[in-house]
C-alpha cells in the first residue's frame, strides 16, 4: 500500500510542525511496510525539494505487548531512545519496565 499525495502532504506538514508523525496524524502507520514506505517517500521528496533531515521510521515495544510506529526527523529527535519517549507520550503508552531474570542478575 503505497502512500497517496494527499498522505504524504499530511504526513510532511506533521513532520515538519512536530519532528515527528505517529498513528494518530496517519492511522496507516499501524502497518509496518506502510510506516517505511511513507518514511521513504518523504526522504525523497524532501531530496526533490533541497531540505535538509535525516527521516527515519522503526516500531517500538510497550508494555501490554503494544507494537507502534513512529517517522522522526533525527535533526529534531536526535536519538532512538528520545524517539521512543516521544511515541509514548504522545500515544499516552506505558514505557515497558526491563526486569532481569536472576541468571542475568549475578556477576561471574
Amino acid at each position: 500500500m503505497a502512500a497517496d499525495a494527499a498522505t504524504l502532504e499530511k504526513a510532511d506538514e506533521a513532520l515538519n510542525t512536530t519532528g515527528f508523525i505517529t498513528e494518530k496524524e496517519i492511522p496507516e502507520l499501524a502497518d509496518r511496510d506502510f510506516s517505511r514506505e511513507l518514511s521513504n517517500a518523504l526522504t525523497k521528496a524532501r531530496e526533490k525539494k533541497g531540505e535538509e533531515g535525516y527521516i527515519y521510521t522503526e516500531p517500538f515495544d510497550f508494555s501490554g505487548g503494544k507494537i507502534t510506529n513512529i517517522i522522526w526527523d533525527m535533526d529534531k529527535i536526535g536519538t532512538r531512545e528520545a524517539a521512543k519517549e516521544t511515541l509514548a507520550e504522545d500515544m499516552d503508552l506505558a514505557m515497558p519496565t526491563e526486569t532481569l531474570s536472576a541468571v542475568d542478575q549475578k556477576t561471574y
